[in-house]
């Protein structure tokens, strides 16, 4: 038999963190503060401080300042945003911790506004609508936010490696002792044994958009493969307005009309609104499929709407907007006061579920960030990112991994080293490498784009039905037949390999999910099930592999020991 070392480079750690964006890096650094002693290794298959989506975003958090109710906040979201599948235990620590955390961040060097008197300067935007009251602030961090977290985190102790794919996790009995992945530029293959493993890699995007094209589930897939619970899947369907002409979001859904000139948003949502709901994006689909389209956006509503943004002193932010802005007045369409737009697919599925301190149902296994948004019940009946209250998926990435970090730290100083199966590394390296033995056969393009026909379909992601739902996952099912069939030439098209099976099992967690749930609620719209059933639903969805079959069940989310009912 094989030795170990025979098979690949065998890197022995404490505590191994897979993705290097915010909630990687934060963990890091919390982990080597809990304890020094504890050694940190953080892998990305980008390179850690420009992965992520956090240099991409607005750049801000949601805060509690004085004066405003955490009890409030908790109240609004599970009454209008989750709809009681919230963990509210969760949501309430989660959201008066947050002040802290982006103080935290600033200590360690981040650029966060603040004002003379050195507190953080926060406000109150209402984003998207102005006609909603934003009771709660919120607080700006600059797109430079992972130099510095990647500078703390190397001053701490934290070793790095980039450019490392990680495709699958080991076990030992029921436990996590590691990974295996390989290198996207020469190939080599890796083996990292570890006390506890943080996955940090982000959520499933289906590479639809450009700002979500890195979030492929390799964490999710992985997690799911190993036997990890995944939760609420059926939620992980953001779909946006995005303009035609910059591929940009609308930012003031009350702005939308018909090719009539009808204001279309007051039509199908009267009532004030945190973020985009799902009546209009089903709204714009009635309005084309009765000659009403195309539909229009009108920009001169943004202004003054996103002005208290632009006045923070974020000198990244006003850099990259300012030669985004400058580029498209250069080599764009001219300035439009009506401009076309779409509706468009950014998914965020987030799905692995956690406890309050981010642990997976699998020992030695945590999941951070994007990875377990929606896992861990905290939004309840909604997407994750951005749940429906822009700057809930920038904090939610900062908490998580603080709790997370800290967490695996202390069961790595406690737990004993462990033990990988030479035999089940030889396996799965024969797996992760298969691709590159044939020279002809299914391309990982065309999987991602069989998927994306599916995913990214009004259709199926969120007018569905029975009908339609079965329809989907027999199309997922006939790529997924292919999977065997793909092929790569080079390292970079192995990594698209596998991107392309993660994608497609993070498609199919979704859709049987959705085909369970037989109601309607959040983001979940189902047209054969159209109202709320409290009475059958105030339930989460379980997915487990099992024999290699996907197995949904359910669990009543326990609503007798929160304080907000139905």
């Amino acid at each position: 038999m094989a030795k170990i070392e025979d098979l690949g480079e065998v890197i022995s750690t404490d505590v191994l963190i897979v993705g290097g964006g915010i909630s990687g890096l934060v963990a890091a650094v919390k982990a080597k503060e809990e304890s020094s002693k504890v050694e940190v290794l953080l892998v990305d298959k980008q390179t850690i401080g420009w992965s992520g989506k956090a240099p991409k975003g607005g750049g801000f958090t949601l805060v509690l300042t004085e004066g405003e109710d955490a009890d409030d906040f908790v109240e609004y979201h599970v009454r209008n945003i989750g709809y009681y599948l919230n963990d509210q235990e969760l949501l309430y620590s989660w959201v008066t911790q947050m002040y802290a955390a982006v103080e935290q961040l600033s200590a360690w060097g981040v650029r966060v506004p603040k004002n003379a008197d050195g507190k953080l300067n926060t406000m109150k935007c209402p984003l998207f609508d102005p006609r909603f009251k934003y009771k709660w602030s919120i607080a700006g961090i600059d797109l430079d936010v992972l130099f510095p977290l990647r500078a703390r985190a190397r001053k701490t102790g934290v070793k790095t490696l980039n450019k490392i794919q990680v495709v699958e996790l080991l076990k030992q009995d029921d436990r996590i002792v590691g990974t295996v992945g390989f290198n996207l530029i020469d190939g080599r293959f890796y083996i990292i044994k570890a006390k506890a493993t943080i996955l940090a890699n982000g959520s499933c995007n289906y590479k639809a958009k450009r700002m979500w094209h890195s979030g492929c589930g390799d964490g999710i897939g992985a997690a799911y493969r190993a036997g990890a619970e995944i939760r609420n899947a059926e939620f992980g369907n953001f779909f946006d307005v995005h303009r035609k002409d910059n591929d940009g979001p609308a930012f003031d859904y009350t702005a939308l009309y018909n090719a009539l000139g009808e204001n279309i948003s007051l039509r199908y949502i009267p009532v004030p609104r945190s973020d985009i709901p799902s009546e209009l994006v089903l709204g714009m689909e009635k309005e084309v499929k009765e000659g009403r389209g195309p539909i229009y956006f009108d920009p001169s509503a943004v202004p003054d709407l996103f002005k208290p943004l632009s006045d923070w002193p974020r000198p990244n932010f006003h850099n990259f907007f300012g030669r985004t802005i400058s580029k498209e007045l250069k080599y764009g369409a001219p300035p439009s006061a009506r401009v076309e737009v779409s509706v468009a697919l950014n998914a965020e599925l987030s799905p692995i579920r956690v406890d309050h301190e981010m642990k997976t149902s699998l020992a030695g296994l945590w999941a951070i960030g994007d990875t377990s948004q929606m896992g861990s019940a905290i939004v309840g009946a909604v997407y994750s990112p951005p749940a429906m209250i822009r700057g809930i998926g920038l904090g939610l990435a900062t908490r998580s991994g603080m709790w997370g970090g800290s967490s695996a730290a202390r069961f790595a100083s406690q737990a004993s080293a462990p033990k990988v199966s030479e035999g089940e590394v030889k396996r799965l390296k024969e797996v992760i490498f298969a691709p590159m033995g044939r020279t002809k056969g299914f391309s990982a393009e065309e999987t991602i784009y069989g998927i994306q026909d599916v995913m990214c379909r009004v259709q199926y992601n969120l007018r569905r039905s029975k009908e339609r739902l079965e329809e989907g996952l027999s199309k997922i099912e006939k790529v997924q037949q292919r999977l065997p069939e793909l092929w790569a030439k080079d390292g970079h098209g192995l990594g698209k390999c596998h991107e392309a099976r993660n994608i497609a099992v993070c498609g199919e967690m979704t859709l049987r999910a959705a085909l369970t749930r037989t109601e309607s609620r959040g983001t979940h719209f189902r047209e054969d099930y159209p109202n709320r059933d409290d009475k059958n639903w105030l339930k989460w969805t379980i997915i487990r592999e099992k024999s290699g079959k996907m197995v949904v069940s359910t669990e009543p989310v326990p609503i007798e020991k929160y304080k907000f009912k139905p």
